[in-house]
């Protein structure tokens, strides 16, 4: 059986680019080893096809584009012509223009392609297709489609950049695509790659230098992959979230609420025990808050607990309830019927995870151990991950998230967030991302929003800051995720 971690989609590919470039790997430096392993199969082919020399490059405006102006030139003995689909001026990205700029000065044939008229029939030992690669959705419009069409009248051999231009690199779905005779892909096989063998051709995966640890460190990428925003979109539509729990504690759930609110839920509801329903409401004017009978919370509560469910996507369970016997009512609840995904806190965690709730566990170390009984380690997280059927997120100096699959390492954050109450806002972050993405990336994209939150804090105040601090700055971290290397 193949495993996921075997292959790799475009919006992963994107997110881990971009923690590379956050954690010190530039996204220059992998498209240079990308475009260097590209000519060097390039090369290969030619000599072991007794090709002519001479490359023709259909070009795009983003890094699939990039790519070839790097191969170029690494591949001096050829003679290359480029048709750039579309205008130099509106190259996307600053490192594909950077390499286009150099071809530029070097004297390289190139020509812009501002309509489809001025797409003809080529002679050439090899057509490169780099036009669109992973970037592409839906029908192909022109020049493109155009290009796609001379390009498969010709008996040329093709090699693809990452992926055929027009095919989906995750589903492997399209309308008209190129019919490679070789797929140059990078760092890992795309999902699409495999179920679209009859035109891809040949698939060669390369490496780019990634190092195994970098692809599993959390960033900004993973922010800007799971954060959603929808032009028009209606009230709750980027989430609506319950959280269940308080007693004990009265803070707990309302910072986990005011966490959720601030990492972009539109609706957050609060149901806690009547005894501290005036307390938890006066937190702040923004909160939902929602009485249950009784001073703490008991399966008796779970029918009252079932109707609020009923108007929620992501219920968040257990923060301050300082009830052991929680976890069995959380898991009592689980099994209503009424719940898609969940998050489980403290008290609230359980390993009794039913098949159809996809759920969040969030312990720290002493938890981990209590509830499964092993050391809190990175095998052991990815070993109960796949167990219980549900990612779990560490909380330690370094966070381990894992679904029983992949593992991913979050190192921000810092020794002040040993003050109460940082767990309960994490909770709230994890909530509001899980909302509108998966649970292995909403939670590394979570605890490093939460960390990063700690770390700014601790740059004004020192190590002496609460909570609420860190709560207040998850806007600014989520905000500056999402613009990260966007110029």
């Amino acid at each position: 059986m193949t495993s996921e971690s075997e292959f790799i989609t475009s919006a992963e590919m994107a997110a881990i680019d971009t923690n590379c470039e956050y954690h010190g790997l530039s996204r220059l430096q992998l498209m240079e080893n990308a475009g260097k392993a590209l000519a060097e199969v390039i090369l290969k082919k030619t000599e072991e096809l007794g090709l002519d020399k001479s490359l023709l490059i259909f070009a795009g405006l983003g890094n699939n584009g990039g790519d070839s102006f790097v191969a170029v030139r690494h591949l001096k003995d050829f003679e290359a012509e480029i048709l750039l689909l579309g205008r130099e001026k509106d190259i996307r990205t600053d490192i594909a223009r950077r390499n286009f700029e150099i071809l530029k000065n070097a004297g390289y044939e190139i020509i812009e392609v501002r309509d489809s008229s001025q797409i003809e029939r080529y002679d050439a030992g090899i057509i490169l297709d780099a036009m669109l690669g992973t970037g592409v959705r839906g029908r192909l419009r022109e020049p493109f489609r155009t290009a796609v069409e001379v390009i498969n009248s010709l008996e040329t051999f093709v090699i693809s950049v990452d992926v055929p231009t027009g095919l989906n690199p995750d589903t492997g779905e399209f309308d008209i695509c190129v019919k490679a005779d070789t797929t140059v892909t990078f760092h890992k096989n795309k999902p699409g790659l495999l179920k679209a063998k009859e035109k891809v051709g040949e698939v060669i995966v390369k490496d780019i230098g990634i190092p195994k640890a970098y692809e599993m460190l959390s960033g900004p990428g993973d922010v800007q992959k799971v954060y959603k925003r929808v032009e028009n979109a209606h009230k709750g539509m980027h989430g609506r979230i319950l959280i269940v729990g308080g007693g004990a504690y009265t803070g707990a759930p309302a910072l986990a609420a005011i966490a959720a609110l601030n990492a972009g839920a539109d609706i957050v509801t609060l149901a806690v025990p009547e005894t501290i329903y005036e307390v938890v409401s006066s937190f702040s004017p923004n909160l939902i808050v929602r009485k249950l009978k009784g001073g703490r919370i008991e399966e008796k509560n779970i029918p009252e607990i079932e109707k609020l469910l009923k108007k929620h996507g992501v219920v968040v369970m257990g923060m301050g309830t300082g009830d052991s016997e929680f976890s069995n009512v959380a898991a009592e609840i689980l099994k209503t019927g009424k719940i898609r995904k969940a998050v489980l806190d403290a008290e609230g965690i359980t390993k009794d995870v039913p098949e159809e709730v996809e759920c969040i566990l969030t312990p720290h170390r002493g938890e981990f151990r209590r509830v499964f009984g092993k050391d809190p380690d990175q095998e052991n997280v990815k070993k109960m991950a796949e167990k219980i059927g549900a990612t779990i997120l560490l909380k330690a100096k370094e966070d381990i998230i894992s679904d029983g699959d992949k593992i991913r390492i979050n190192k921000t954050g810092n020794a002040g967030m040993t003050v109460g109450g940082t767990g309960d806002v994490l909770s709230g972050v994890v909530g509001a991302l899980f909302a509108s993405a998966d649970a292995l990336w909403s939670a590394s994209a979570a605890a490093f929003i939460n960390g990063l939150a700690g770390d700014l804090c601790f740059q004004e105040m020192g190590y002496n800051f609460t909570a609420m601090n860190v709560a207040s700055k998850v806007p600014i971290v989520i905000k500056n995720s999402i613009e990260f290397g966007k110029t």
